[in-house]
């Protein structure tokens, strides 16, 4: 396919007027969901989290806070954070991919609404929904909310690629696989709230989180999340920084193989949970296909080698997809630094008596959840809603303010949170990571607002009008004027 402008300049004109959302109408949905989820990680999500980090550091324990507090924090940041962006930059940009409109603007907005009531009702009320019928039902209501939001963009986005007329690319494997993981992990949520909310006693709840709640991260990390940015990084990479197109056989043996080593995770852990620790084989066997298969991946993308041209957003991309790699040899050295290394240094810990850390386990998530995602989110973001206004990166802020935030306190949790197994010294510490983390969304977020509510000039020329499906609208014209660069590789 041509470049970015190009995509999006002609794809009205393939079909009739008024039948879907244009252009335009796209870029003001995703704009809609983007500020949703700035405003979502500022309150339910990142600054929630740094406050019941704060209690972990002031007590010197993972249980200062209940399950119940922590599970209704990571729900907002996967539902609210991570998945109001990926609807945004789906809603955005899929259409002008495939050269398609999308099938309705109020549904599209639907979902968002819908989004919105029920991380509202499912993060405010799931702390309370095992002591009260009434905020459990009303959670409830929140989780079957949020799927028929989900089920809305899952099914405007398959009407998308169904319209379109283009080949089916190797990237589009990725996205197909994260949407179809984004599904999944929404039911597997569902209904493992409804369960942990009803546990009777809290060796039933134990159990549940025990065998269910882990394939569940797994699941909205890897599947979901990783899946889809490797699948918007082969889209965008090589035009944005002259990166070689990342090989299509490659790329289609690394799907494969990283769906197949998350299978065997969920099942392997799933199966030890319930029949025994034997089936650990099959949980390690998906790591490390998984793994490797990740890492090759990422190689073929060659972020982290030379780039023809950069910009503010390339430390962002760049560094993100270290935290992956490192979270992924965090995964892989798991079962030695639990069964070896911390039964040698902390032989009398409660982590070596049980073999398993908590700690070593939450750092690998904060490094995929924070460093990779987070980071990912950042870069792409700052990338993208300036460009799409056709305004010069050269007059905006390099942000290196959170990016040094986020990576310092994104690097103080991982380390002091594994220290904390041997000394308890470092709890202090990993409560300070959470107001680092919190001021790189909240300085990154404000000017990410001042951009979206910013009044672009229009440019002046032949621009026929979008609704009636004749040519360029003026916002994309000025993209055009601002880069040639073909971001289909």
């Amino acid at each position: 396919m041509g470049p970015l402008h190009s995509a999006i300049e002609t794809y009205p004109a393939r079909r009739a007027p008024g039948e879907g959302a244009g252009p335009r109408q796209c870029a003001r949905i995703a704009d809609a969901f983007f500020v949703a989820g700035i405003v979502i990680a500022l309150t339910l999500g990142a600054s929630w989290g740094a406050h019941l980090l704060g209690r972990i550091g002031s007590s010197a324990s993972f249980t200062a806070v209940s399950v119940h507090e922590v599970n209704a924090h990571g729900h907002a940041q996967v539902f609210g954070w991570v998945g109001l962006f990926v609807m945004g930059f789906a809603y955005r940009f899929f259409p002008a991919w495939k050269g398609a409109r999308l099938p309705s603007v109020g549904l599209a907005y639907a979902s968002l609404v819908l989004m919105l009531l029920g991380i509202a009702l499912r993060s405010i009320l799931e702390p309370f929904a095992h002591v009260s019928g009434a905020a459990r039902h009303a959670a409830l209501a929140g989780s079957a909310a949020e799927l028929a939001a989900i089920g809305i963009f899952v099914g405007s986005v398959v009407a998308v690629f169904r319209r379109s007329s283009d080949r089916f690319e190797p990237s589009d494997g990725y996205l197909a696989a994260a949407l179809g993981w984004f599904a999944v992990q929404a039911v597997w949520d569902a209904v493992y709230f409804a369960a942990t909310s009803a546990a009777g006693s809290r060796e039933q709840l134990l159990r549940l989180v025990a065998t269910w709640q882990a394939p569940l991260r797994e699941i909205q990390i890897y599947g979901f999340a990783m899946l889809m940015i490797l699948g918007v990084s082969r889209r965008l990479f090589p035009g944005f920084y002259g990166f070689r197109p990342a090989r299509p056989r490659w790329s289609t043996a690394s799907l494969a193989a990283m769906n197949a080593g998350l299978v065997g995770m969920v099942a392997g852990f799933v199966m030890m949970g319930l029949v025994g620790r034997g089936w650990a084989a099959l949980w390690y066997l998906g790591v490390l296909l998984l793994a490797f298969a990740g890492a090759a991946a990422v190689a073929d993308l060659g972020i982290l080698g030379g780039a023809a041209r950069g910009d503010r957003s390339l430390k962002f991309f760049r560094s993100a997809y270290v935290w992956l790699l490192v979270s992924l040899a965090m995964l892989v050295a798991l079962p030695g630094y639990q069964l070896g290394l911390l039964r040698w240094l902390a032989p009398a810990s409660d982590a070596s008596r049980i073999g398993f850390s908590h700690a070593y386990y939450g750092a690998i998530r904060h490094a995929v959840t924070v460093g990779f995602v987070s980071q990912m989110i950042l870069g792409m973001a700052a990338k993208v809603v300036p460009w799409v206004r056709g305004m010069a990166e050269t007059g905006l802020p390099a942000l290196w303010t959170p990016f040094v935030l986020l990576n310092v306190g994104c690097w103080m949790r991982v380390s002091f949170q594994v220290i904390s197994d041997f000394r308890t010294e470092a709890f202090a510490w990993i409560a300070t990571s959470g107001v680092l983390e919190v001021a790189a969304l909240a300085v990154w977020g404000a000017h990410l607002v001042r951009t979206i509510v910013r009044r672009v000039p229009r440019a002046t020329g032949g621009e026929g009008d979008e609704a009636s499906g004749g040519g360029a609208t003026p916002r994309c014209a000025a993209t055009h004027a601002l880069s040639g660069w073909n971001l289909f590789g």
